[in-house]
């Protein structure tokens, strides 16, 4: 009984052992029966990705990794996959490394270069290696994570540092500021509406005249237009040919009137410097008007020879016989 047990025990054993085997080698594409190419990528850091990972193309496994190795130099490393030969691969084509579970699985992903523009791919002189680049992985992040939570202490202990109390007011002091300095900028542009709107109102109002300007200049040269395809202009050029010769010979008559004029004027100078003669004569008692006017004596006279004269006028005018007789025979 006990040697039966055995072998049902080492029966099992070599039964799972076998399943295993198979697994992993089916896990790895060494059982699959459809054709494969060889697909080789270079990346700067291949992160925890490791032989036998999956390769996918739209969230589909298309192969395993098959080797990972430096490159000659160390200066990047090579790998190498495995995947099926009836996959179209894109033209442009690249391979990024990313984890594929949280519990440390990583795969390599085959997508076109314009999915991640932003990624700086590991480029090689050799066409036949594809591009590659790898996500960082959890513990570069977890130290990424440290040296942001170090900077943010440092951070905020200088925060603590600079804001005091004093510059909590400062702060206020400053906002109050800008909203007084806001308030005088709406008001501001207010004023500079209501002025741009008058200054619109008044465009417009002047706009609207030169239009009117426009139509009556418009309606002037059409009126011109048609004077002229009538032919009055030539009427008119011909009156204005006569008005012409009319100023002409009417200067010629202005022209000597003033001349004769001058005549006059050369006359009237002599005449008056002959009164101004015979003036200075008249002043100085020269001739008998200058003594008449000079004695005053001789006026006296002959305002009483001329009371005389009126007396006796007035006594011919009272009693004309004492001076007329007439005799009747």
């Amino acid at each position: 009984m006990s040697r039966k047990n055995e072998v049902m025990v080492g029966t099992l054993i070599v039964v799972s052992v076998a399943a295993a085997v198979l697994g992993t080698l089916w896990l790895q594409g060494a059982l699959q029966t459809r054709g494969t190419v060889e697909v080789q990528a270079r990346f700067r850091e291949v992160g925890q990705l490791m032989e036998g990972n999956s390769v996918k193309q739209r969230g589909v496994t298309i192969g395993r990794v098959e080797q990972i190795q430096l490159e000659p130099g160390g200066g990047a490393v090579i790998v190498t996959m495995r995947v099926d030969a009836d996959v179209e691969l894109p033209a442009d084509a690249v391979v990024v490394l990313a984890p594929e579970s949280l519990f440390g699985d990583w795969q390599a992903e085959i997508l076109p270069r314009s999915r991640y523009p932003e990624f700086e791919f590991a480029e090689s002189s050799d066409p036949a290696l594809l591009p590659g680049y790898a996500l960082p992985e959890i513990s570069q992040l977890t130290a990424v994570a440290d040296r942001i939570a170090e900077n943010l202490a440092v951070l905020t202990d200088r925060v603590e540092l600079a804001f005091t109390e004093e510059t909590a007011l400062n702060i206020r002091r400053a906002i109050e500021n800008i909203q007084e300095v806001s308030e005088r900028l709406t008001s501001l542009v207010e004023q500079q509406a209501a002025t741009a709107e008058e200054l619109g109102g008044s465009l417009r109002e002047t706009t609207a005249r030169i239009s009117e300007a426009s139509e009556v200049a418009t309606r002037t040269f059409q009126h011109l237009e048609r004077v002229m395809a009538s032919g009055q202009i030539d009427s008119l050029v011909v009156n204005a040919g006569t008005a012409a010769g009319n100023v002409r010979s009417l200067t010629a008559e202005l022209s000597g009137a003033i001349h004769e004029f001058k005549g006059v004027l050369a006359s009237a100078d002599s005449t008056f410097a002959r009164i101004d003669r015979v003036a200075a004569r008249l002043e100085a008692g020269e001739g008998g008007l200058g003594r008449v006017l000079g004695d005053s004596l001789l006026y006296v006279r002959a305002e009483q020879a001329l009371n005389q004269l009126q007396a006796l006028l007035e006594d011919f005018r009272t009693n004309p016989q004492r001076y007329i007789r007439l005799r009747v025979f």
